[in-house]
């Protein structure tokens, strides 16, 4: 069967290399090299389930966060622990996979149109018009895929984050919670990461006071639109995945794991697409619920009952 992939990210080019086993596969990505979204990369241990152990994509190991409250410090022993990854090289890694069971990666080569006419096979515009029997998109949070479809865009957040040039192999990761998001201090081995997720208006008036209150000035800024809230889809012959899905954990805005979940769902049900998405739904509809509601307890109790909250707990990210 061909199979066309559009976005060559994490959960493209997993798929990709799956998916090239028995099937002639051909993935569009328009940038001009693998690697180029923007990502804190901090996932947990659970990433060497899905692809090789490779420690040297990891520049550090999280063992516990520190949630600072107004008036109480939260300590979250990790379980399993976080890796800080370097996304570029995460991403690259897999798409060698992908190369070697022979997937066509096409750089350099955005996807301008898509079509879904009916009874007849997904086709494309890129750099010529292309046919496939199905077509998965893992196009990111503006996905063209979805827009084709004329589906809502999920809600959604910025993340924006700077390096700064410091040896830190701290074990520890801080969180300060806000109304609606959270900043971070992440240590990445050689430099320390700041950041902050947030709605889309205030996000840099927050990030700029952030660096500020700490004597930071960042060089470079990093941003990206964290989506949040399943898209729903019913198609026999088109998927969508990661980011273009709305699949990310309403704690973090992290999608790394849920994003390789949702791909090993895909490939049990493969070519039932839309079973597929039927199955995503029953998987992650109560993770989305009690994610949520987590999140707004511990927000609420944070904030205005802190002695309820106990010092320090045990958390698995990927869960929730």
């Amino acid at each position: 069967m061909k199979i066309g992939i559009i976005g060559c990210s994490i959960n493209g080019a997993y798929l990709a290399w799956k998916l090239s086993e028995r099937n002639e596969v051909t993935v569009f990505e328009k940038n001009k090299a693998i690697g180029e979204k923007p990502c804190s990369g901090l996932i947990s241990e659970r990433i060497w389930k899905f692809i090789p152990k490779n420690e040297d994509i990891v520049e550090n190991t999280i063992e516990e966060a520190l949630i600072y409250f107004p008036k109480k410090k939260l300590k979250l022993k990790l379980n399993p622990k976080m890796l800080v990854i370097n996304r570029k090289l995460l991403d690259q890694t897999v798409t060698k996979f992908a190369e070697k069971n022979g997937a066509k990666i096409l750089l350099d080569n955005e996807v301008k149109k898509v079509y879904f006419v009916r009874k007849t096979k997904p086709q494309l515009i890129a750099d010529k018009i292309y046919e496939f029997d199905y077509l998965l998109g893992c196009d990111g949070f503006n996905s063209i895929v979805r827009k084709a479809l004329t589906l809502k865009k999920p809600k959604y957040k910025l993340g924006i984050y700077a390096y700064k040039k410091k040896k830190d192999e701290s074990k520890l990761v801080k969180v300060f919670p806000s109304k609606n998001g959270f900043a971070w201090i992440i240590p990445r081995g050689s430099r320390v990461e700041y950041g902050i997720l947030d709605n889309v208006n205030i996000a840099r008036e927050r990030f700029d006071k952030f660096c500020r209150l700490r004597k930071f000035k960042p060089k470079q800024i990093y941003s990206h639109v964290i989506p949040e809230g399943l898209v729903k889809l019913e198609a026999e012959r088109v998927a969508l995945c990661g980011d273009a899905l709305g699949l990310t954990k309403p704690t973090s805005g992290g999608g790394v794991i849920w994003g390789l979940t949702a791909c090993n769902i895909l490939l049990k049900n493969f070519p039932n697409l839309k079973k597929y998405n039927n199955d995503i739904r029953k998987f992650f509809g109560p993770k989305f619920f009690f994610s949520r509601l987590g999140n707004r307890f511990a927000r609420f109790f944070g904030q205005k009952f802190p002695r309820i909250l106990p010092k320090e707990m045990y958390f698995d990210s990927d869960i929730y």
